[in-house]
C-alpha cells in the first residue's frame, strides 16, 4: 500500500488509521517510519478505607521498593 501525504503532512487511510484512535510515529535510523497504535494500560488501583478516627488507610501493605521499581519501569518504558 502506498500512502501520500497532503500539503499539511497528513496521511489518511481508514483501513489502517481508525478515526479517533491515538498513534505514535517514530523515524527510524534506516529512514523508515514506525507507526504504533497507543493502547491504554490497565492499571490496578487500591481503594483506601476510612477508619473510625477519620484516617484513610490502605487495605494492603505496600512495599516501597516494589512501588519505586514499578514507577521507574514505567518511566523507562517511555
Amino acid at each position: 500500500m502506498k500512502l501520500v501525504a497532503d500539503g499539511n503532512g497528513r496521511l489518511a487511510c481508514k483501513d489502517l488509521f481508525t478515526p479517533g484512535k491515538p498513534f505514535s510515529a517514530k523515524r527510524m535510523a534506516d529512514g523508515s517510519i514506525r507507526v504504533m497504535e497507543l493502547v491504554e494500560k490497565v492499571v490496578p488501583t487500591v481503594q483506601p478505607v476510612r477508619t473510625k478516627e477519620g484516617f484513610l488507610m490502605l487495605p494492603v501493605k505496600l512495599d516501597r521498593k516494589a512501588v519505586a521499581a514499578a514507577i521507574r519501569a514505567d518511566r523507562d518504558s517511555r
